[in-house]
Formats: structure tokens, C-alpha cells, sequence
């Protein structure tokens, strides 16, 4: 009986010493890994804080190029509809007041 006990904890020894051995080889690869991934994310970040950056600065230099535009745009909208609307009558009768009695 001593001796199976004996050989029984000699595998459990060998069992533990195989275990710890894979164990210290897996363990810091996934913790260089963890670092790895966090590393990568922070970078991912700053480059999404970038284009940010970026995207917000030419905004903000072409804001007055927009407004002049739309306001380009809406004059040339308005001359088109005076156009249409008076079409065929001289300038002196589109600018006639009218009194409305």
C-alpha cells in the first residue's frame, strides 16, 4: 500500500511540475499580449482624436466659404423667380408701386 500511495504522489509531483512549467511559459505571453492590445487601442484612439482635429479645423476655416455660398445661392434663386414672375414687363413697371385703395 505505501508503495501505489508513493508512486501516486510522485505523479502528482510530475503532474504539478508539467503544469507550472506550461503555465510559465503561457502566462507572460498573455499578459504581453494584454499590454499589446491595450497599447493598440490607445493608439487607435489617438488616431481617431486626429482626424477629429483634423476634420474640425478645415471645418471651421471653410464656415465663411459656406455661408457665402448659401447666400450666393439663395440671391441667385431669388433672380431666378423675379425672373419668371415678371417676365416680359420692363423694369420701370416691376418696380411701380402699387396703392392698394
Amino acid at each position: 500500500m505505501n508503495r501505489q500511495k508513493a508512486i501516486s504522489l510522485l505523479l502528482l509531483l510530475i503532474e504539478l511540475a508539467v503544469t507550472l512549467f506550461i503555465a510559465g511559459i503561457v502566462v507572460p505571453g498573455l499578459i504581453r499580449s494584454d499590454s499589446a492590445t491595450k497599447e493598440a487601442l490607445a493608439a487607435g484612439s489617438l488616431h481617431t482624436l486626429n482626424i477629429a482635429a483634423i476634420t474640425f479645423s478645415y471645418t471651421t476655416e471653410n464656415v465663411v466659404f459656406a455661408i457665402l455660398g448659401a447666400l450666393v445661392g439663395a440671391i441667385a434663386a431669388f433672380a431666378i423667380h423675379l425672373n419668371t414672375a415678371y417676365a416680359g414687363q420692363s423694369p420701370a413697371q416691376v418696380l411701380q408701386v402699387r396703392v392698394v385703395r
